[in-house]
């Protein structure tokens, strides 16, 4: 495993940490590349150009931060952004909401 990886995943665990230890999940912010792909599924250069377009996945992308030239995201609003997804018990129960076909 890179240093890279291991710094975001250091970065990512003391974020979870702190929040089982009752710390506001307001206060942790964490860099898109913590975010995108290990908590929200997609790739940060899909993050970016989010951030522009204001979608990701087919709806409102999550809230972020600046912080200087920095992007940040809150983990109450990463939690909040995946808490608003609809969850289906099936591809024909998610087929039907979406209006597509199964056979697609």
């Amino acid at each position: 495993m890179s240093t890279e990886n291991r710094d975001i995943d250091k970065e990512l665990k003391d974020a979870l940490a702190r929040a089982q230890a009752g710390v506001d999940l307001a206060m942790i912010e964490l860099s898109d590349v913590v975010v995108f792909p290990r908590l929200i599924p997609a790739m940060p250069a899909t993050a970016r150009k989010a951030r522009s377009t204001g979608q990701l996945l087919g709806r409102p992308g999550p809230k972020f931060v600046k912080r200087g030239h920095h992007v940040r995201y809150r983990l109450s609003d990463v939690y909040a952004w995946l808490e608003s997804s609809d969850s289906y018990s099936s591809t024909a129960e998610a087929s039907m909401h979406c209006g597509t076909s199964i056979a697609s």
